[in-house]
């Protein structure tokens, strides 16, 4: 039986994981065998735990990307609010300076504060760009409502993306990364399972041999996966 190429992404060694465990439940003659039951239930122990980590580091990007568009909206606003105020046409500068004003009193150094810091003082820096003496000078200067608008949509977005990587944190999943949860799975499989099965089959086959036979398929599928993305120069993990 061959082993899983240690390449695999983590992805793919959560997804043989799965595939394994579903053979393994349809296996009732297996259901007690004294080796094979302990190393299934840390199998999915393990199984449980990458999939969670998979599901919050890509909260984490996901995250990092609104936290980027926070920020590109902010500077956006910024540029504006800054270029209305050196308008010749008073009736656009007056504006202009009044909000950028607000802009001033912020600075776009609170972009580079934590994830705590920066939201708190964007939510306060749009209550006091949308008070109600305000508004006059908003209405008056084209774009403007629509990118404190853009502000208010992509601040809202960060918030509900940390709000679930805050949640999938505290999830029982150790604290570790999915790589980092990677090489214990393909352990598991790669020096448990797969030197367990080629011993008894051989030795025991009517028992063994057809749970045996599966599990290689499955290794033998996702190794093709393997190698064809390896052929075609994909990176190792890709995207999880």
């Amino acid at each position: 039986m061959n082993k899983l190429i240690t390449t695999a992404r983590t992805t793919e060694v959560d997804d043989t994981s799965d595939r394994l465990l579903v053979l393994y439940n349809d296996e009732p003659a297996l259901a007690d065998e004294p080796f094979l039951k302990p190393l299934f239930c840390k199998m999915k122990t393990q199984s449980d735990q990458i999939t969670e980590a998979i599901k919050r580091d890509r909260i984490l990007s996901e995250m990092e990307d609104a936290d980027a568009e926070v920020e590109a909206r902010v500077r956006a606003l910024n540029a504006i609010l800054k270029g209305y105020s050196a308008m010749p046409m008073e009736e656009y500068s007056t504006a202009g300076k009044a909000l950028y004003a607000v802009m001033r009193k912020y600075k776009l150094k609170i972009l580079g504060l934590s994830y705590g810091e920066q939201s708190s003082n964007i939510e306060a820096m749009l209550m006091d760009l949308l008070a109600p003496e305000l508004k006059p000078h908003i209405d008056v200067l084209a774009g403007v409502p629509e990118a404190i608008a853009n502000v208010r949509t992509a601040q809202t977005g960060f918030t509900d993306k940390r709000v679930a990587y805050e949640k999938a944190v505290a999830l029982k999943t150790g604290g570790a990364s999915a790589t980092e949860l990677k090489k214990p799975l393909l352990e598991l499989i790669n020096s448990g399972l797969i030197p367990y099965l080629t011993a008894v089959r051989n030795g025991n086959p009517d028992m063994y041999a057809h749970f045996a036979d599966a599990v290689a398929q499955v290794i033998d599928d996702t190794n093709a996966v393997i190698r064809r993305r390896s052929a075609k120069g994909e990176s190792e993990e890709g995207v999880k």
